[in-house]
């Protein structure tokens, strides 16, 4: 069993609303990504010079190519998420969206 929620019963976590665990995943998944950005950072200057140095050795009269490190690292458009995108993503509003045409269909119909 993991620790991560040892501390948290089974009774409170049913309780939990489902916002809260989704800010919680969102946060667990930031730091992993972030995580992996900082332990890649070293190998991804080392490519970037590398490239750098087999462009100088190839003998080639046109300038180097334009290389960034962050185009090296696993997560390259990661960016912390913002407190304001506490909406409903994508999957949720799609549900919600056939949850009330559904039930607009129910109350516009007439009973036989």
């Amino acid at each position: 069993m993991s620790g991560i929620g040892a501390d948290y019963p089974r009774e409170r976590f049913l309780r939990t609303p489902v916002s809260t665990i989704r800010r919680v995943l969102r946060h667990l998944d930031d730091r992993e990504q972030r995580k992996a950005n900082e332990k890649a950072l070293t190998t991804a200057r080392l490519t970037q010079l590398v490239v750098q140095i087999a462009h100088g050795f190839s003998g080639s009269k046109k300038t180097p190519p334009k290389v960034n490190a962050k185009e090296f690292l696993p997560y390259p458009e990661w960016r912390p998420t913002s407190e304001e995108a506490n909406g409903p993503d994508q999957p949720t509003k799609f549900v919600l969206t056939q949850l009330v045409r559904e039930m607009k269909y129910r109350c516009t119909s007439t009973p036989r």
